[in-house]
């Protein structure tokens, strides 16, 4: 028996001087917040997915510094996925909304004012950032009902 194949997403945590984390709310679906980050495409690795979503979505270039966490994300009527979340440093430019059809908005937070609901990546790195925790590995259950999952 064959297993289906697990998609891969990466993300940068970035954190300004004051320790306050960059967010983004999604344009589209349950208007979700999370980490600048996306799918994994065909040949990139996770670190290079997380530098080019921080670049289309926000407009910044990042230098990763370390990772955060890998964490394989089950339930929510979505398959598998496994996220990968770097600990990322703006280079240049302050973050914006590049393509507002992709992104409603760009904020920095504070970790104890984080908004709701999290996109269940953000949610687990946050969490584990928080308790000093570095280089998870772990599954994490999601909480957030998703939009259904179209196969493309």
């Amino acid at each position: 028996m064959t297993s289906p194949t697990v998609r891969a997403c990466a993300a940068c945590l970035i954190l300004d001087p004051d320790g306050r984390v960059l967010l983004v709310r999604q344009a589209y679906g349950h208007l979700l917040w999370g980490l600048p980050g996306g799918v994994v495409d065909p040949g990139e690795t996770p670190m290079t997915t997380a530098i080019r979503e921080a670049r289309e979505e926000v407009g910044v270039d990042v230098t990763v510094d370390a990772l955060v966490g890998m964490y394989l994300l089950l339930g929510g009527g979505w398959p598998d996925v496994l996220a990968h979340v770097f600990l990322a440093r703006v280079e240049g430019d302050a973050p914006r909304v590049v393509d507002d059809a992709e992104i409603e908005r760009v904020e920095w937070r504070a970790l104890t004012d984080l908004p709701s609901p999290l996109l269940p990546d953000a949610e687990a790195a946050l969490e584990d950032w928080t308790r000093g925790w570095r280089g998870v590995v772990r599954e994490v259950q999601r909480r957030v009902a998703l939009p259904a999952w179209e196969v493309t």
